[in-house]
């Protein structure tokens, strides 16, 4: 009773010390007994399997080492029953085995034992042994149960405190996590700090992706040699308003922790309101921008100094050069535009610097100033096409313009002409291609243009039509190739002498020579018109010469 006690004092404590109890339980057991060996068998619930966790009188290592199945061999038995098991002869009681092999080499004759239980939970078993036979008694069995009993209350006892000082602790880490990342977020230190202290709260490399603000990608630590570990444990996305924004991968073999699951899911909301506000900033310099661009818009002439001082303040020197593009697109509203037109200047992959890069909307069509060096034009309006997706957009340019204002009315021809020529699919018109033919931007009537070509080429594209020689390839090659006869004949795969002879046959339809200066530009002229004139869908492009 004195021992029951003891152990109930135990119990009691403030902070169990677990392994004491267990000890007091097993030693005890031997001591009133009298036996010879006593131990105590623990059940893992991760394996189902029972293995010895504290013993008394053992002298073999295979012994302290023995595990069985919850379901076999004597602590089988007892929790089957749950009830204590009395066995006076162990050899021929037991199944061969290594745990039969293992008692019987410590001695073993005699054994009681009783089932640790906790309701219907499996804790373990308590034994005591002898090494001589021996006929144990009801009151032996009733104080191995008795300790068995003392043993499993301690052992629940120990597991509730070791589970609610778990949580104290995590729930203190919790408030120490959720305080310091409260700081950052107040503090205003940026997406990349807020990425970096959550690694260092988590322990973790992390790995943040999001289309709001450049750098889309970044990591809370470098790699290590450059080479970091790419086993990912677990994808936290990062939501704002039920809509993805971003996502946290985090990288690592192990699972996360309840600790860590609480860090990122904080960290989580602190980076969606981190990146609500550049949003948000992100928005007024949009707006400001493209304030700033309609004033240069609506000016025709020099910029006024107030003007050029207000692009300074964006970094923008309105010196510089200036290239306009326009885009028109087809099945995307004015805002659907805007957006699209915002995220390919703000992409690393987009080849051109935001920073010296002014947007805005002009009716239905996106326009963007492009000033100063540190773009990629063709780059830039390559990513925009394949950015629109399923939509179609024809997307004009400027060249050679002094101010925005002209640029402007470059781009939007460009652009119109480029609706013109290809309304089923995205065309990209750009108005240094065109030459000295950009005069025809500005040209609402093409009747003159036509008959201009008609009246140079129309002869000898008759002749052509009517059975005769490829006249029209020729006259080209004689035009491109500044009349040598040589080149010509290699171009058109014919002798040297028929090129002659088709010159002559041209120069006879034309009714005047080739040689002449004048005679040469207006062919040339009227080339180039074709070339415009033919990439317009129009009926009145029929008849045009083709050569």
């Amino acid at each position: 009773m004195r021992t029951l006690v003891d152990l109930g004092t135990e119990l009691q404590a403030e902070e169990i010390d677990l392994p004491r109890v267990l000890d007091m339980a097993t030693r005890n057991a031997v001591r009133l007994l009298g036996t010879d060996i006593g131990w105590l068998s623990l059940f893992n619930d991760a394996t189902s399997r029972m293995r010895v966790a504290v013993s008394h009188g053992v002298t073999g290592a295979d012994f302290a080492a023995m595990e069985i199945a919850h379901d076999e061999g004597l602590g089988g038995a007892a929790l089957e029953r749950r009830g204590p098991v009395v066995i006076s002869d162990y050899a021929s009681w037991a199944s061969p085995g290594p745990v039969r092999d293992a008692m019987l080499a410590e001695g073993v004759a005699s054994v009681v034992c009783a089932p640790m239980l906790r309701g219907d939970c499996v804790v373990g078993v308590l034994y005591a042994a002898n090494r001589t036979p021996t006929d144990f008694t009801p009151a032996d069995v009733s104080i191995v149960t008795a300790l068995a009993a003392q043993a499993s209350v301690a052992i629940g006892n120990g597991r509730l405190y070791s589970s609610l000082l778990d949580k104290t602790r995590t729930l203190e880490a919790t408030f120490e996590i959720h305080r310091a990342l409260g700081e950052a977020a107040m503090s205003d230190i940026g997406v990349d700090r807020v990425v970096r202290a959550l690694g260092e709260l988590t322990g973790r490399r992390l790995l943040l992706e999001q289309r709001v603000v450049p750098p889309f990608e970044i990591f809370s630590e470098p790699a290590d040699d450059g080479d970091g570990e790419t086993a990912v444990a677990a994808v936290v996305p990062v939501r704002r308003n039920e809509a993805d924004v971003g996502r946290i991968t985090v990288f690592g073999h192990a699972p996360l922790s309840e600790l860590e699951q609480n860090a990122l899911s904080h960290g989580a909301t602190v980076l969606a309101l981190e990146l609500m506000k550049h949003e948000a900033a992100q928005d007024v310099e949009w707006r400001l921008r493209g304030e700033l661009l309609e004033q240069l818009l609506e000016t025709g002439g020099a910029h006024s100094g107030e003007l050029v001082a207000r692009a300074k303040r964006f970094g923008i020197d309105l010196g510089g050069s200036c290239v306009i593009v326009v885009i028109e697109a087809s099945g995307l509203e004015p805002p659907a535009l805007r957006a699209l037109v915002q995220r390919v200047i703000t992409s690393h992959d987009a080849g051109v610097d935001r920073h010296t890069t002014l947007s805005g909307q002009r009716g239905d069509r996106g326009v963007v100033a492009l000033i100063g060096e540190g773009h990629d034009l063709d780059r830039f309006v390559r990513f925009l096409v394949r950015a629109a997706g399923d939509a179609v957009v024809w997307i004009g340019t400027s060249a050679g313009r002094p101010t925005v204002a002209e640029g402007f009315r470059e781009a939007a021809a460009c652009s119109r002409l480029a609706r013109q020529a290809s309304p089923e699919q995205a065309r990209v018109i750009h108005g240094s291609a065109l030459g000295p033919l950009r005069f025809m931007l500005d040209i609402r009537d093409l009747t003159n243009a036509r008959s201009f070509v008609e009246d140079v080429l129309g002869a000898v594209a008759a002749h052509e039509d009517a059975g005769g020689a490829q006249l029209l390839t020729t006259l080209r090659a004689y035009i491109e190739e500044d009349g040598h006869h040589q080149r010509i004949a290699r171009r058109c795969h014919v002798h040297a002498s028929t090129v002659k002879y088709r010159l002559a046959r041209i120069a006879d339809l034309l009714g005047r020579p080739l040689q002449p200066w004048e005679t040469r530009f207006e062919i040339t002229l009227a080339f180039r018109l074709a070339d415009l004139l033919r990439s317009l869908p129009d009926e009145r492009s029929a008849g045009l010469p083709r050569d």
